[in-house]
């Protein structure tokens, strides 16, 4: 899954520090997910998931932070 950081005018960014987690069961649990230097993550979804929830944590070069958490980002069936 390819990912973008913007900053607050829009424009992408190369964030410091940047993690993923996955939830399968609607945020109860979290695993975090590698994420390579072309900023995609990679998920492998259970055979049994519904949904996929995603939580994203990232830090610029001035030590701003976000964090954002989608439950059911999308549905698997």
């Amino acid at each position: 899954m390819p990912l973008r950081v913007l900053d607050e005018t829009g424009a992408s960014i190369r964030p410091k520090r940047l993690s993923v987690e996955v939830s399968y069961d609607e945020g109860t649990s979290w695993q975090r997910v590698p994420v390579d230097a072309k900023l995609v993550a990679t998920l492998r979804h259970p055979a049994a998931a519904a949904s996929v929830s995603l939580r994203a944590s990232a830090t610029d070069a001035d030590g701003n932070t976000v964090r954002q958490t989608v439950i059911r980002a999308y549905t698997l069936r």
